[in-house]
């Protein structure tokens, strides 16, 4: 479970860099890199983790280099609805492959020991998922608050003006970041780093599970803790720091690498952190509630 006053609690591990939404071919028809080919991507690129999540298909391959999470990407019938579905336990999710209710399947596999997250709710002039639509649906983790293949497509990556309204709406969701890899021009546009206690798929799982993570484009965090009020958010190349409130409101910025501030300050529900780079380079922190 999430500790939501402070998600960075457990600091002893190791950090790890990963992609959770990953499509390869022939098994996803929108994939156009076949799997050997995709896991060697990922290693020479440096990541420490990886899921390869085929639309409505659990592809299990093995590799040396990478920690493996089984997952899949699961859609409605109409094509809408995409939600990805993790686990450590490859059973708890393949039910899901012959699910047609997106409810039911959150329903069942909240139950279980899976993560899931629901994908790119800006994609489209029509959005995926529309805002209040995000807020009725029930049993999620989280929802990618940027996913890279966007960029080249109708919509926008980033997503968290919904995370906001969500969060300010009283829901506890983290926020994640994904290639959604589909070309090889794809590789390393989003990704998520996690503080695991081991470089196993179980550890890797549990720190994505309760939120032990921050979200990148581009920047690079080093350290990021809570002491009583004061959070601090230390990167290795961020230019400038903003610390963020209910509603999406600015509470304060710092043209810094290093930022630390006092929660009590403001009359607010949660507080987190985007971090700006070199020019469109990003990273964002999960949320500290009070």
């Amino acid at each position: 479970m999430v500790n939501w006053t402070n998600p960075y609690a457990g600091r002893d591990g190791i950090w790890l860099k990963g992609n959770l939404h990953t499509h390869t071919s022939p098994a996803s028809a929108c994939g156009r890199v076949a799997i050997d080919k995709t896991l060697s991507l990922y290693e020479d690129a440096g990541y420490g983790f990886l899921s390869i999540s085929d639309h409505m298909t659990l592809s299990q391959p093995k590799s040396e280099r990478l920690v493996l999470i089984p997952g899949i990407e699961w859609n409605r019938p109409d094509g809408g609805g995409h939600t990805g579905l993790y686990s450590c336990r490859p059973n708890s999710i393949v039910p899901a492959i012959t699910m047609k209710d997106q409810e039911e399947l959150l329903a069942t596999l909240s139950s279980r020991d899976s993560l899931l997250i629901l994908n790119h709710p800006n994609w489209q002039l029509r959005p995926h998922y529309r805002r209040e639509e995000l807020l009725a649906l029930p049993g999620y983790d989280g929802i990618e608050i940027f996913n890279g293949v966007i960029k080249r497509l109708e919509g926008y990556e980033i997503s968290t003006d919904k995370w906001d309204y969500l969060l300010s709406s009283g829901r506890r969701i983290l926020g994640f970041a994904s290639d959604d890899f589909h070309l090889e021009s794809d590789l390393s546009t989003g990704w998520n780093v996690v503080r695991a206690e081991s470089a196993s798929p179980e550890a890797v799982f549990a720190a994505l599970k309760c939120g032990n993570f921050y979200t990148s484009s581009g920047v690079d965090l080093t350290d990021i803790y809570r002491e009583k009020n004061y959070i601090t958010v230390e990167s290795a190349n961020g230019e400038e720091i903003q610390a963020i409130g209910s509603g999406g409101r600015l509470l304060e910025t710092v043209k810094d690498c290093r930022m630390t501030v006092d929660i009590s300050k403001w009359d607010t529900g949660y507080i987190r952190f985007a971090i700006y780079g070199t020019g469109s380079a990003m990273a964002w922190t999960q949320p500290f509630f009070n």
